[in-house]
């Protein structure tokens, strides 16, 4: 009896030794179980692990685990099926991949589950970024459009004058994904304008790069050959897209090994065909940390060598950060930029610069009876000096030369922050003031009225800082996604500074009428056969 006693405690024993566990009896890892306690309490599961495995860290049978995560994958397809694929974050997609695969027998055992399998597969695929072998189309503008006091192709103050003139943009295109880790992109151009004493035109590539894509990492690529570089607001690297656009011969690495934060790493030269007469480098780096939907931090620097006129060591260098944030329905946005580097002076050396900028904004969108509405109000600052404006040295005017956004205006009076020229006279430096509203009138129809006021942060002796107020009224109708109707009308209410430096206080005038389309003929990827 003695025996019987004593083997029948030992099999006990044995039993409930870990490694005599049944497979879906044994533990698994702490930081498994916090992970899908805190995956089942996001998509409410109803299914919970015990206090002191999901949040004291203790290991959890894999049985419960199995249990809480098949509610998991039930709710996450729930949402994805109500809000599409994309809707799950790229993150939490390889968390939800990780913790399937590292329970994925237990799983088998579970009721149901088969019958979910092969979507849950589907779900959790790497996506493919392109759905696509290839696209071949054309896109791009005609815009028909005058001006009254101003003359078009230099964008200058020219009282009494009136000219108007046919602009066209078109660009042929062909993107190519010959396998998913492969993006092959061709774009031609042409560009020109016509009308009175006006008549230019030019055909070229535009674009045409191959980007290659890491198999073994998603969103890490190398793209090499003509591109745009375009980031953030394109407050400091845009495109240029109401006009000819801007490209360069570079080479981009993108890195994605911190998710969220991207780093991009670029550098290449000014496409001569598209840079208006710009010559020179472009090298840099941007990081994008997104923080969640429209909050997010992004850091730059670059060293420009681009100018019309270049001297040896002559070069610009930018830093700045970007931040954004959603705060119910407004956006607030803040971007500040320092510069150094070494300017021509005008005779046999190059000086310092020493320069800052930056702009802020903030836009709400509303609803007023079933109708959006959008207030959106900003400021923005470039640095100047005395020197600049009697034309000595311009080594503190901040300058963004490649900015494609709308802050200085729409009617290209002024181009840039660096400040503005009108006959022999500079105003050194610029604030700009932005109020503006805009409101969908229908689902294709909006309208946006936007009032800028430009001061001016050094002048000559004598003269008013008052620059002017632009007016923009702009009407866009969506006809189909592959064609928009806008119209605008701005005028420039000139300031004292115009009538100062030429003697005229003329108002200028601008409108146009333009035609934006996309044509295409895309060929999808086949399915995948199982």
């Amino acid at each position: 009896m003695k025996r019987m006693v004593i083997g029948i405690a030992a099999s006990v024993a044995l039993g409930s030794a870990p490694w005599a566990l049944g497979a879906d009896d044994a533990r698994t890892e702490a930081r498994t179980c916090r992970q899908i306690a805190e995956l089942a309490h996001k998509y409410d599961t109803g299914r919970t692990l015990p206090g002191n495995m999901a949040v004291e860290g203790q290991p959890c049978l894999r049985s419960e685990a199995a249990d809480c995560m098949f509610g998991v994958l039930e709710n996450v397809l729930a949402k994805c099926r109500a809000e599409g694929k994309d809707s799950l974050a790229p993150e939490e997609r390889a968390l939800i991949l990780r913790l399937r695969e590292e329970l994925d027998a237990e799983l088998e055992s579970r009721h149901g589950y088969h019958t979910l399998r092969e979507e849950v597969e589907a779900m959790l695929a790497k996506p493919d970024l392109y759905d696509y072998e290839y696209r071949l189309g054309m896109n791009g503008f005609v815009r028909g459009e005058g001006a009254g006091s101003f003359r078009l192709p230099e964008f200058g103050q020219a009282p009494g004058h009136a000219e108007g003139r046919f602009l066209y943009r078109v660009k042929p295109y062909l993107f190519w994904h010959p396998v998913a880790w492969l993006d092959l992109h061709a774009e031609g151009q042409g560009y020109g304008f016509s009308g009175g004493s006006q008549d230019y035109g030019k055909i070229s590539l535009y674009q045409g790069f191959a980007e290659v894509l890491c198999p073994l990492r998603d969103g890490n690529s190398l793209k090499a050959g003509r591109q745009e570089l375009v980031y953030g607001s394109s407050f400091m690297l845009g495109s240029d897209s109401f006009y000819k656009g801007l490209v360069y011969d570079a080479v981009r690495l993108r890195i994605t090994h911190l998710t969220p934060l991207t780093v991009d790493i670029f550098g290449g030269w000014y496409a001569s065909p598209w840079s208006d007469g710009t010559e020179g480098g472009l090298a840099g780096g941007y990081a994008t940390w997104n923080i969640s939907d429209g909050t997010g931090l992004e850091f730059y620097g670059f060293r420009d060598s681009g100018s019309t006129e270049r001297h040896d060591g002559a070069h610009r260098n930018s830093f700045g950060f970007r931040a954004t944030a959603k705060l119910g329905s407004a956006s607030i946005e803040i971007e500040p930029v320092w510069q150094t580097g070494r300017l021509f002076n005008g005779g046999d050396a190059n000086e310092s610069i020493r320069a800052w900028g930056g702009h802020a904004d903030i836009m709400i969108d509303t609803d007023l009876a079933g109708i959006g509405n959008h207030v959106f109000a900003g400021v923005a600052y470039g640095s100047g000096s005395r020197d600049a404006a009697r034309g000595v040295s311009g080594r503190k005017e901040f300058l963004n030369q490649a900015i494609d956004s709308s802050i200085t205006g729409d009617m290209n009076v002024v181009g840039d922050l660096s400040g503005l020229d009108i006959g022999d006279y500079h105003a050194s430096g610029l604030q700009v003031y932005t109020l503006g509203w805009g409101i969908d009138l229908t689902g294709e129809l909006s309208l946006t009225a936007t009032g800028r006021y430009f001061l001016a942060n050094y002048v000559p002796d004598g003269f008013s800082r008052r620059i002017g107020l632009e007016t923009d009224f702009t009407l866009t109708y969506a006809v189909s996604d592959a064609l928009s109707i806008i119209a605008g009308y701005d005028r420039f209410f000139t300031g004292r500074f115009f009538s100062d430096a030429s003697g005229s206080n003329v108002d200028i005038h601008y409108g146009y009428l333009m035609f934006q389309f996309d044509l295409s003929h895309t060929k999808p990827k086949q399915a995948r056969g199982r």
